[in-house]
């Protein structure tokens, strides 16, 4: 039997409902994921993507990641403008 991989292994975690978002604003990204052993606290902060389980910790992409990233999109401050406009506020991203 063959090892599945982090892309199926992403989808799968998000069609049974293991993701939670928690917070998706201007350049953060908070979210759980519930994997076959424990629940990772994952998202994009301090400008990148990252993941407390061990692959993650190490920069590689993990199946975590991967059913995040089927939801959510890299944050750029051109987003972050278009978010802060559509929720009615005034301030600047900068």
């Amino acid at each position: 039997m063959s090892r599945e991989s982090a892309e199926a292994k992403g989808r799968r975690y998000l069609t049974e409902g293991r993701l939670q978002v928690l917070e998706f604003g201007p350049g953060v990204i908070r979210a759980t994921c519930r994997g076959d052993g424990a629940v990772h606290r994952l998202g994009w902060w301090h400008g990148r993507w990252g993941c407390s389980c061990p692959a993650g910790t190490f920069g590689r992409q993990c199946a975590h990641l991967v059913a995040l990233r089927l939801v959510a999109v890299e944050p750029t401050f051109a987003a972050a403008g278009a978010w802060r406009a559509a929720a009615g506020r005034r301030d600047s991203v900068a």
